[in-house]
């Protein structure tokens, strides 16, 4: 892996006499991608500057939870870089050719901060930043969602990244084929013994709410994908979901695992009357409260679809990666929360 790091970095440093890998390392954590943390230290003109890094790999296509693509991922952390302010690491090259790491992979920036959400909650020793956080957070997302598509898609690669059938030019044809594919996919992994899941897909595409302009969204916007630092967010990370859909989408999906989480990203916000009031107040979007709950189960089908097919593929033993294992404990929580937005009754509580 040394080797193969020292020659794809060679592409992205052309005039570098020497590269050298050190501190590789595992890091734990993460569903979708297999990342390791490295430092690169390039020596250039007898001058040595040293590079925090992260490789970005794929895993093997059996066990893959999202498919997606890394040259798209690498592609669009290019174009927020130049047209936004957000902060996210640069991507400094990509490798498609499985013969180098086993599966396609990219080099990307290591950012400072902190990945642990956990810590700025229920007294942790980061409490004193979790306002800060979370209202720069907002104001983050809000950037992306009022960001011009034409400057984040011109070529139309996110109009449908996945290839499943999405058409995000008009918004109801973008809502219509997205939830008909959730619908279509349910019999993938049909295997819940009360299914929450097909229930929550057809109650979204009975009861949708009103339009409003397609965005470019992250698509996995949760209390894990940003780190942190002195009050600021550093970095949005893990952009690989992302596509052309509803801004609604990132608040939906913030709102659910922000409960799994235990965290409270969307409670800590207190200007403009807290996180959605800040929102409104930037975008113009006037989301309420009844939307953002609609939208907790639009996304679940959105990241829930490829996860609960790939869980079906460890049960029926396609594959025996462990992860997928530890992944059932979240897929079933989650349930039981589609299950109360879609008022089931519910044991009474003793």
């Amino acid at each position: 892996m040394e080797e193969g790091l020292k020659r794809v970095l060679h592409r992205h440093f052309p005039d570098a006499e020497s590269i050298v890998v050190e501190e590789l390392a595992v890091i734990a954590g993460g569903y979708s991608r297999e990342t390791y943390r490295f430092d690169a230290h390039v020596h250039h003109r007898g001058e040595r500057r040293v590079y925090p890094m992260i490789l970005r790999k794929d895993p093997p296509k059996a066990a893959a939870i999202l498919h997606t693509s890394r040259q798209l991922e690498h592609d669009l952390l290019q174009r927020v870089r130049r047209h936004t302010s957000i902060p996210v690491g640069d991507s400094y090259v990509v490798e498609m050719d499985s013969a180098t790491f086993g599966e396609a992979a990219m080099v990307i920036e290591r950012v400072h901060g902190s990945g642990e959400p956990s810590l700025l909650f229920n007294g942790g020793p980061n409490a004193d930043q979790a306002e800060a956080v979370a209202t720069h957070l907002c104001e983050l997302i809000a950037e992306l969602h009022m960001t011009d598509p034409k400057k984040l898609n011109p070529d139309g690669v996110f109009d449908d990244p996945r290839g499943v059938g999405m058409d995000p030019s008009r918004w109801q044809s973008y809502m219509d084929e997205a939830t008909n594919y959730y619908v279509r996919a349910y019999d993938e992994f049909a295997f819940d013994p009360m299914p929450v899941f097909k229930d929550a897909f057809l109650d979204i595409r009975r009861n949708k709410p009103r339009p409003l302009p397609i965005t470019l969204v992250h698509g996995d916007f949760n209390p894990a994908n940003f780190l942190y630092e002195s009050g600021r967010v550093t970095a949005i990370i893990d952009w690989e979901n992302s596509h052309m859909g509803d801004p609604r989408e990132d608040l939906g999906w913030m709102a659910h695992t922000d409960l799994l989480s235990a965290t409270d990203i969307m409670g800590s916000v207190k200007v403009d009357g807290g996180f959605l009031g800040h929102y409104n107040r930037i975008t113009g979007f006037n989301v309420t409260p009844e939307e953002v709950e609609y939208f907790r189960l639009f996304s679940s089908g959105n990241i829930g679809v490829p996860v609960l097919a790939a869980l079906k593929r460890r049960m029926v033993k396609e594959h025996e990666e462990l992860l997928h294992m530890y992944i059932m404990q979240p897929a079933i929580v989650s349930a039981l929360g589609l299950a109360q937005l879609l008022h089931y009754p519910m044991p009474a509580q003793g």
